[in-house]
């Protein structure tokens, strides 16, 4: 072979080798109680998660691993409760939801409201929150953000997320409830693109037909006074 076309692809090689990189672990803080840690490289001059990732939380317990494909979910990710215990398995690539169970290993609870009076014998599949509903609520949740009258009961409060559903599971509406013996109040949310898991349903079914429904996740808080009176303590999560 001629050495001017040996060099030219030599220089080839050359170019296509410094433009190829290694992927690089970056660690971001993707709410106040969650730590992702995901491969990055360069595309376009800008950082995509393009490899392994997973998700912990402030005590280090790892709540989601999977990997990520030019910047989306790609393949099979795990799901697991605080206590280590595997409760979700999800195919990103065949949008197939393989293993779901109840989280029960978290103080935060999930309900439903589906419409059914226009059926007969209907068969309700309940909405499912990718990623479980302690992932979900520790997306969103930010005690810094409790209003001053919640932390001023000195009863248990009732505090809700309900999110209403379209057809396909999209979020089209959030609402971040309180209720407690003196304090009632439903203060409408925006919702945070940048949190793009924070709002990953599947929807619900009725006699296999997907339908619109509302999906809440419920805590109850525990709130004590603290001794000088002009003050109080910051809610507590109650015991599980």
């Amino acid at each position: 072979m001629n050495c001017k076309y040996l060099l030219f692809i030599g220089l080839i090689i050359t170019s296509v080798s410094a433009k190829a990189q290694a992927p690089k672990w970056v660690k971001d803080r993707v709410s106040i109680n969650l730590v992702q840690n995901a491969e990055h490289v360069k595309l376009n001059g800008k950082k995509v998660k393009n490899g392994e990732c997973f998700v912990i939380d402030m005590n280090n317990a790892e709540l989601a691993r999977g990997i990520y494909k030019n910047g989306q979910k790609d393949s099979v990710w795990n799901y697991f409760s605080k206590a280590g215990d595997l409760i979700q398995v999800y195919d990103y690539t065949n949008k197939k939801l393989i293993y779901n169970v109840v989280d029960r290993k978290t103080i935060v609870t999930e309900g439903y409201i589906i419409d059914t009076s226009k059926y007969t014998n209907a068969k309700v599949v309940n909405p499912v929150k990718l990623g479980g509903v302690n992932y979900g609520f520790n997306l969103l949740y930010n005690e810094r953000n409790l209003p001053i009258a919640v932390k001023q009961q000195t009863s248990k409060v009732l505090m809700e997320y309900v999110f209403s559903l379209s057809e396909t599971g999209k979020v089209e509406r959030v609402s971040l409830n309180y209720a407690s013996t003196f304090y009632n109040t439903e203060n409408p949310q925006s919702i945070d693109q940048d949190k793009a898991d924070a709002y990953d349903f599947l929807p619900a079914t009725i006699n296999g037909v997907p339908v619109k429904s509302k999906f809440v996740y419920q805590i109850i808080m525990e709130v004590s006074q603290a001794r000088d009176r002009n003050l109080y303590a910051i809610p507590t999560q109650g015991k599980q």
